[in-house]
């Protein structure tokens, strides 16, 4: 309900570091005997108003043959990453993240005496190179105890290029994110409520004659989920998403989930709900090809994916020391 179509079969949640009043400094350094290379650091501080929190990294790879064929089983690449956050504290009640997360790559995979300079007659290789940049924004508020509302944002900008012999294929894609969402909790009850708008557009620059892939696409969602305690062994989360694709219409997206916990060790649960994924030319087959060849989206013969899925678990768990 909260996280639209492609949440149907759950979703990995990601949750970053918040700076402390105690300064944070750590950083790791790794090899490989693939003749790899890693170091990152990160930084956290904040004192009553103002906090930071920035991490970095560099990764290096070098062109590694194991078999002794000539190609490479692991590419030679390099790649940047800078992540600094802003968080203000104007008040008690009010959390305001700013974020910008930084991203260069280059790859370069194939043959080996040609990526380590040598003259080879007819070589193979394969070239990636992207560059990433995105923003983050989140603020809460805290109207009172029980009340609580969200803004969340995200513009990203990805520029990539892929080029094999005789052929090249690049483009510039630009997405956001947007979702404005309410917390209202009760003795024995929360209720959930927003709504949100995706945002992607990509503008090829580069690729085979007849084979253009620019697309724009947005889609725009309102949802509304309650969890309801009906005894301290029984929770019900009921909810409802309505997102509309400009490409592919309304997609109605109800979920019901029961979960039962007999005892404090012991939890079933059951549930099901709807799902939908558009098409898109950026799929794994897609990328293996380079996207050579690769036909282009006819959206009046294509329609969205629509799934529809039910689980069911038991989860047991005993502690033997206390």
């Amino acid at each position: 309900t909260l996280y639209g179509g492609g949440a149907i079969a759950g979703l990995v949640n990601l949750i970053s570091k918040d700076p402390k009043s105690e300064p944070e400094l750590s950083m790791m350094f790794n090899g490989t005997s693939a003749l790899g290379f890693d170091v990152s650091s990160f930084y956290a501080n904040r004192n009553e108003k103002i906090g930071t929190t920035i991490f970095a990294s560099y990764n290096k790879g070098t062109a590694y043959d194991p078999a002794g064929i000539g190609l490479t089983a692991i590419p030679e690449f390099d790649r940047f990453t800078l992540n600094p956050k802003l968080f203000i504290y104007p008040s008690e009640e009010t959390t305001i993240e700013l974020g910008l997360n930084m991203v260069k790559e280059e790859r370069l995979g194939g043959n080996v005496d040609f990526i380590n300079g040598e003259e080879v007659n007819n070589p193979y290789y394969e070239l990636n190179e992207t560059d990433r940049v995105s923003s983050q924004i989140l603020i809460d508020h805290s109207f009172e105890d029980n009340f609580k509302a969200s803004f969340k944002n995200s513009i990203s900008y990805f520029d990539r290029r892929i080029e094999i012999p005789d052929y090249s294929f690049s483009g510039l894609q630009f997405s956001s994110f947007s979702e404005l969402n309410f917390n209202y909790v009760m003795d024995n009850s929360e209720w959930i409520g927003g709504l949100n708008l995706w945002t992607d557009n990509f503008d090829q620059s580069q690729g085979g004659s007849g084979f253009n892939h620019n697309f724009q696409e947005n889609t725009a969602g309102i949802f509304l989920q309650n969890t309801y305690d009906f005894s301290d062994n029984i929770a019900v989360e009921s909810g409802l998403r309505l997102d509309y694709n400009n490409q592919y219409g309304f997609f109605p997206l109800p979920r019901l989930s029961v979960m039962y916990n007999p005892t404090t060790e012991l939890t079933f649960r059951m549930g099901g709900g709807l799902g939908y994924k558009t098409p898109t030319v950026f799929s794994e087959e897609a990328e293996t090809r380079q996207f050579q060849s690769v036909r282009p989206l006819n959206r009046s013969e294509l329609s969205a994916e629509r799934s529809y899925g039910a689980n069911f678990d038991i989860n047991y768990s005993h502690s033997f020391t206390e």
